[in-house]
């Protein structure tokens, strides 16, 4: 994990029954979506022209030991084309769009009253859903994300780049004009630096039972 909000709420899903809707992939998909379609990512307004008029839909997992929704766009699942480097290099930029993320949140809020789950992002508690019942931040230093994510990507020899990087996109992040990355003023802060997965897990789940077992939970902060 890094902080690791998607993989502490894929394991919280997991023990609560729960589905884990990882915002993140609204960006990625819009992303995948706008690159297939030839769009230059610095054009704010054709690519929002193109996503407002493509057709995103998130639906359950393919397979029976999976929590996480998938998201298909104009019919065609693009759920395995997110982690592709041309993606994640294009996402910080995709994502910074505003209109893109008022197209993208209109989707994540509807999603996010379909029963009980696990929403996490970089701006649930603040914007995509400041009502949650329970908010969770998760922070860790940006040299422990980068040697978990290096670890995660089999990357070990190279964590210079991957900490490199964590920090554009956490300047990119904290500094957009749209959703700026911040924590929400009634969300409980678990800074993960120096727990394993499942002690991560355990915290949240504790925090999570011991306020109230609602809907919807959050997971949000750095990743």
């Amino acid at each position: 994990m890094a902080s690791g909000k998607t993989a502490v709420g894929r394991e919280l899903a997991r023990r609560l029954g729960w589905r884990l809707f990882d915002t993140g992939i609204m960006y990625r998909a819009a992303t995948w979506q706008a690159q297939k379609g030839s769009i230059y990512l610095d054009d704010d307004e054709s690519v929002v022209e193109l996503i407002r008029h493509s057709d995103f839909q998130l639906r359950a997992p393919a397979t029976a030991d999976s929590v996480e929704l998938e998201v298909y766009v104009d019919g065609e699942n693009a759920t395995p084309h997110l982690r592709e480097p041309e993606v994640e290099s294009g996402v910080p930029t995709v994502a910074a769009i505003a209109g893109v993320r008022t197209l993208m949140v209109q989707i994540q809020q509807q999603q996010a009253m379909q029963g009980c789950m696990i929403v996490v992002g970089r701006d649930i508690g603040t914007v995509v859903l400041p009502d949650a019942p329970v908010k969770i931040f998760l922070d860790a230093s940006a040299e422990v994300r980068a040697q978990r994510r290096a670890k995660e990507r089999n990357q070990d020899a190279d964590r210079a780049s991957v900490l490199a990087a964590t920090n554009r996109r956490d300047e990119l992040d904290q500094r957009r004009a749209a959703s700026p990355l911040v924590a929400a003023q009634d969300a409980i802060t678990l800074n993960t630096s120096s727990l394993s997965l499942v002690e991560a897990v355990d915290r949240a789940e504790q925090i999570i039972r011991a306020h109230l077992p609602m809907p919807v939970s959050v997971v949000g902060g750095e990743a």
